[in-house]
């Protein structure tokens, strides 16, 4: 090998290293270097529990962007200032009836756990911080009411030198902004999705949920970032609307890809091959114009080329498809022509789509351009589960304060606050008794590394230098698995229970009898909290998919039957919402979760019909028919049947049948029609997962 393939390959080595291993590297520094300057603050305004302000640090930089540092720490703040409040307001009341304090708290920690539940992302962050702070300072206060007040204040106080330090770190050191994070995914999906449009032009058998599914992650996980992102003063700020219309434009984009996908398979089992062929030319002239020479384009100057590109075919798509309607052999039936027309229909409808979003990707080129206003996610989810999540966390304050008070527990606090702590703060998390086993593990880790730390380094430790290089290895240690995704839990329990344990304040304290009676405390703690994961599951039972699903097939009902107010994108958001929080888009491969993913997608493609059939319904004088197809549609979504199903085809062909073309626009009337036929089409499917829970409804 010569020396200039030597030094060839230890670039490509040195640059590999820094996109990859660097960042982790760098993010150890960063949280070893806030928690050790949250401590020298502590220490020197000589606080109670420099250990807090350091949790503090490990907690809310879990997150390795600045701003969702930012975010992290206003909401952690929000909810620790609403839970000393409700500290010093439990204490005012009940200090001297403990029965009565712990009955108060058990209710808050409840509506907290449940508020976390309802909300997303740092909101629901705050929710679960308003609730355990109400242990770490209401329990302690309510043992000794006359320093309620100053235990209020060193933990605030300890709390907000954390928040400090953290932000103040993530924002000068190594910062990572989100606007380049939240550019990156949209570069990556619009990339990922026309090579998948173009992949799917040319080979129709191809596989579309598992990417269908993996873009509902990312839906929500821009939106996450969009939302911290203005807390940021760079450009993430001035993309931010634009930003929040891509999510919009992307939803609406891929239900129709995945619509006109079903067409065609349907139309491969049971339409005329002519048919098929002639929609399946122009849609691969759709994937060639959707690419830069079969490559996706990888920029916003490149989509700029694929704008133009789109623009043009959608000049020409309209003489295409009458030109190919003449080429149609002459003995087709009506309903075989229909067909062609309705996939000529969802055609016209993606190529806008596409190109909208296009246009609206590749404008995140400029600095400042419109933007329609920005959407809401709004908030969708299932109200049994949420109050079942509430009594959840009640039931382990409840346990674990008996234990407390029948047994005189000296840990009983430490015991209380953990497994409130894990019983909120995994309740939203795909796979809480998963989550909850590797937190224990890093408990584990946490407990021996605290012992050794305590009892074999801290004694000999003399100064604020030897006390930093004593703690530092389990600091580094934690932020390493932090930083990897697949330890990321592990980390998390370890820094928690590392840091709680640190044996120091202003003088070193650690006491072997106390320090194995928490940690015996906090194991079980954590443990207790994963027998109520296992014991109330609700994201991985058979009952919670059955009720995700039914929540799914109402917004198809509702979409029938309520006033036109429900736009299009309030039943794409509302039915991605109700997976994302299920968890199974998450876990699309586990064989029990593709009952919902499937309903999610079924879902998507009738309802995506229903409104369109509805807006169009309003230029006609009488739409009694098309009334009867819409509420025998709803009563099949609402109890699918075989009798349900039959009684929805027949009054959906009826309405067709009775369309009369003279009182509207041929326009309006050719869009009626083929969404009509769609949906008469998708009804007949005997391989959808709406025949399947018929079938299983009529045995």
């Amino acid at each position: 090998m010569s020396r200039l393939q030597a030094l060839a390959y230890l670039r490509m080595g040195w640059r590999d290293w820094l996109e990859q291993d660097a960042p982790s590297f760098g993010y150890v520094f960063k949280v070893l270097l806030a928690c050790l300057l949250a401590m020298w603050l502590s220490l020197r305004l000589e606080l109670d529990q420099p250990r807090t302000a350091m949790l503090t640090v490990a907690i809310v930089m879990q997150s390795q962007h600045a701003g969702m540092v930012f975010a992290k720490s206003l909401y952690r703040l929000v909810g620790t200032t609403a839970g000393i409040f409700a500290s010093l307001l439990l204490v005012a009341l009940f200090a001297q009836e403990r029965s009565l304090f712990l009955l108060c708290m058990t209710i808050w920690i409840g509506l907290c756990t449940a508020g976390s539940m309802v909300y997303r992302n740092h909101q629901s962050y705050a929710f679960v911080l308003a609730g355990y702070t109400l242990c770490i300072v209401g329990l302690p206060a309510a043992v000794s009411p006359e320093q309620a007040f100053d235990i209020a204040t060193s933990r605030i106080s300890e709390i907000l030198i954390g928040l400090l330090c953290a932000t103040v770190v993530s924002d000068l050191v190594f910062p990572k902004r989100l606007g380049s994070v939240m550019l990156g995914a949209v570069r990556r999906r619009y990339r990922d999705f026309t090579a998948l449009l173009h992949s799917a032009s040319n080979s129709p058998s191809l596989p579309l949920e598992p990417m269908l599914l993996h873009f509902v992650g990312d839906i929500f996980s821009l939106e996450s970032f969009r939302a911290s992102s203005a807390l940021e003063s760079d450009e993430s700020r001035a993309h931010r609307l634009r930003l929040g219309q891509i999510n919009a434009e992307f939803m609406e984009v891929s239900t129709t890809f995945h619509a006109f996908e079903q067409l065609l398979r349907r139309q491969k089992k049971n339409g005329r091959r002519e048919v098929r062929d002639e929609i399946l030319i122009l849609y691969r002239e759709l994937g060639a114009a959707s690419t830069l020479d079969g490559e996706a384009a990888h920029t916003e100057r490149e989509a700029s080329s694929v704008t133009a590109r789109l623009s043009q075919f959608r000049s020409s798509l309209e003489p295409k498809l009458a030109s190919a309607m003449k080429s149609l052999p002459p003995d087709l039936e009506p309903s075989e022509r229909l067909d062609f027309e309705t996939g000529g229909e969802l055609l016209q409808r993606l190529v806008d789509e596409l190109l909208a979003y296009t246009r609206t990707y590749a404008s995140l080129s400029k600095k400042r351009g419109d933007a329609s206003p920005s959407f809401s996610l709004g908030v969708h989810f299932d109200p049994l589960a949420v109050g079942l999540a509430g009594a959840r966390g009640a039931l382990a304050l409840a346990i674990m304060s008996s234990i407390w008070i029948f047994t005189e527990w000296g840990s009983g606090i430490e015991a209380i606050t953990l497994c409130v702590v894990t019983s909120t703060l995994f309740a939203t998390t795909p796979s809480p008794t998963k989550t909850i086993r590797q937190f224990f593990t890093g408990a584990l880790i946490g407990t021996m590394l605290a012992y050794f730390c305590n009892f074999h380094v801290l004694p000999h430790a003399q100064g604020f230098l030897m006390l930093a290089l004593a703690i530092s290895p389990g600091i580094m240690l934690a932020a390493w698995l932090t930083s990897k995704p697949e330890t990321a839990v592990t980390g998390a329990g370890m820094a928690i229970v590392f840091l709680m344990h640190a044996g120091f304040g202003s003088a070193y304290h650690a006491n072997p009898d106390s320090f194995l009676n928490d940690a015996i405390a906090d194991l079980l703690a954590i443990l207790l909290s994963g027998v109520l994961y296992g014991l109330i599951d609700l994201s991985t039972s058979r009952w919670s998919r059955l009720r995700t699903v039914s929540a799914l097939r109402k917004l198809v009902v509702e979409a029938c039957r309520e006033p036109l107010t429900l736009r299009r994108a309030n039943l794409e958001i509302g039915a991605r919402d109700l997976v994302q929080r299920s968890g199974s888009a998450r876990r699309i491969g586990e064989p029990e979760d593709r009952l919902v993913i499937e309903w999610l997608l079924s879902v998507l493609e009738i309802g995506h019909a229903v409104i369109a059939l509805r807006k169009e319904m309003k230029a006609l004088d009488s739409s009694e028919p098309l009334n009867k197809a819409l509420e025998a549609v709803a009563q099949y979504f609402e109890s699918p049947s075989g009798q349900t199903r039959e009684a929805a085809m027949l009054a959906v062909h009826a309405a067709g049948s009775a369309l009369d073309a003279s009182s509207i626009s041929p326009r309006s009337h050719l869009e009626i029609k083929t969404m009509i036929h769609f949906i008469h089409s998708a009804l007949q499917d005997d391989h959808s997962i709406r025949a399947a829970a018929a079938a299983t409804e009529a045995g």
